[in-house]
């Protein structure tokens, strides 16, 4: 009896730890360091995150170091689980960086000087952007930005999402 109990159980928690769906983690502001460019994250509006397949996460102190860091094959497509950037207005909430819109304003500064925040819908992205002016970009347009203004051309763009 005892040991069909533990198949159970352990049948029970293997099945919990298949349904756990890796997420974004909390970023330790003035404690944490960026993956791409070894800065400590002080900015909560623009630190970002890659997970993956297995719940890693590598923090980032802005969008265009996230963006850089994939883009330098410094993680194989394959390992990325989801990206995730804070919605600039309200940064305690993380937005998956496929579905966020992006500002690219000089108004905005980010840590980095590449000036991208992100917003968490489309309204959101404009309102800023007719209060900052700037461009808005999906995120392929992003990686598009930082490859050519941070990387002369040199990264390699990822086919899908």
């Amino acid at each position: 009896m005892k040991l069909r109990v533990n198949l159970l159980l352990t049948a029970l928690l293997f099945l919990m730890l298949q349904a756990c769906e890796p997420a974004p983690k909390d970023i330790l502001i003035g404690h944490d360091e960026c993956a791409y460019c070894r800065m400590i994250i002080s900015d909560k509006p623009f630190g970002s995150q890659i997970v993956s397949t297995t719940g890693k996460t590598w923090f980032f102190d802005s969008v265009e170091c996230l963006a850089a860091y994939e883009l330098d094959h410094r993680i194989e497509q394959e390992r990325i689980h989801s990206r995730w950037v804070p919605d600039f207005e309200n940064p305690d909430n993380w937005v998956n960086a496929w579905h966020a819109r992006f500002l690219y304003s000089e108004e905005l500064r980010s840590p980095m000087g590449l000036n991208l925040s992100a917003y968490q819908s489309e309204t959101d992205a404009e309102r800023n952007r007719e209060a900052y002016g700037g461009e808005l970009k999906a995120w392929r347009g992003v990686l598009e930005l930082v490859n050519e203004a941070w990387l002369d051309g040199n990264g390699t763009l990822p086919e899908t999402n």
